[in-house]
């Protein structure tokens, strides 16, 4: 029988792509290496939790900790009405895909630090709930989860994810989500510095302040435009939704934290594009996810606060997002309302 060197091949190239994957596994492309986007936001909370900890403010102004998605970011220390912002500081610790397992590990991570707030606003949105969507879940567990935090949440990570987290540590440049066109471009225009956070833009506009990303969803798009992305998000987020378990007992513990530190705790449900809002409508969003939220925050004695009711602020960004030209008055009705009460 002829040998038949070529079906050996398909082999030999599998052997060299996972050599050279395994270059992904260097330091260089984990320590620091910020493409956009996800990436910067999950960097730049770790340098914000060791800023917070050096603050010399908090020995003379109470603390208000901020944690959720990219509906949150414009909550800012920026927004504290007067007289109160003489007594108050806020650090926001949203990022992008922000589901409660995030918020908790960060929270945890900085009470362990020695720092306890006095008010914590707790932004929550449906879609981090659902677990059949893997982009959900993934920023968080590639970018934001070491080994200790994998420890914690591993048991109640669906079976989906575990297989993609072990698929992130065969193939390593699954875990760094490389962008090619964004390294193509860098490489091009002599920018590669920029994946160092000295030379960011993105991140140096982040970490101006104290995490709040005003830059983002400053304006107020015109309606037609809008609608387009609400068809958009609408087919992407809800036209298989799925209310999962994963992330209800990190929203508890959170709260049982709270009332125990006898912590000011505001849970928040932000508000949407109202042609959005009826996708969640349609599967009963406010009776299914939001309702058992509120009686699960009035147990530990934390607030809520539903901003998807009429007479709130209407200017939007995109469908998902309000503009942040709202979030002026509504960090003045959080702190007269809630903080201050």
């Amino acid at each position: 029988m002829k040998s038949k060197p070529f079906l050996f091949y398909p082999v030999v190239l599998f052997l060299f792509i996972f050599l050279v994957d395994k270059i992904f596994l260097l330091p260089i492309f984990h320590d620091e290496f910020l493409q956009a986007g996800n990436s910067v936001f999950y960097f730049q909370r770790k340098v914000l939790k060791d800023r917070l900890l050096k603050d010399p403010e908090l020995r003379e102004k109470k603390l208000s900790l901020v944690f959720g998605d990219s509906r949150s970011y414009p909550f800012s220390y920026l927004g504290i009405p007067e007289p109160h912002n003489k007594n108050w500081t806020l650090y926001n610790f949203s990022s992008p895909q922000g589901i409660p397992m995030n918020s908790y590990i960060q929270f945890q991570q900085i009470l362990d630090s020695g720092i306890t707030p006095d008010f914590v606003i707790l932004s929550l949105s449906p879609e981090a709930f659902d677990d059949s969507k893997g982009f959900i879940l993934s920023p968080f567990l590639r970018m934001g989860c070491d080994k200790r935090c994998i420890d914690t949440v591993w048991e109640d990570l669906p079976f989906k994810e575990k297989w993609y987290y072990i698929l992130d540590h065969v193939f390593a440049i699954r875990s760094i989500e490389f962008n090619l066109s964004l390294f193509t471009s860098r490489l091009k225009h002599g920018k590669m510095r920029e994946y160092k956070s000295a030379y960011n833009q993105e991140y140096q506009l982040i970490n101006y302040t104290k995490g709040e990303y005003l830059m983002y969803g400053v304006h107020a798009n015109p309606i037609e435009k809008i609608k387009n992305d609400t068809i958009r998000i609408g087919n992407l987020y809800m036209r298989s939704f799925e209310l999962g378990k994963s992330q209800i007992p990190y929203l508890e513990k959170i709260l049982k934290i709270t009332q125990d530190k006898k912590i000011k705790t505001l849970v928040v449900w932000p508000k949407v594009f109202p042609g959005y809002y009826s996708y969640y409508e349609k599967f009963h969003i406010k009776e299914v996810w939001w309702s058992p939220i509120e009686v699960l925050a009035k147990q530990y004695g934390a607030n809520t606060l539903n901003w998807n009711i009429p007479n709130t602020c209407d200017l939007f960004n995109d469908a998902s997002h309000q503009s942040a030209l709202c979030f002026e008055g509504q960090m003045k009705e959080i702190w007269i309302k809630y903080a201050e009460r």
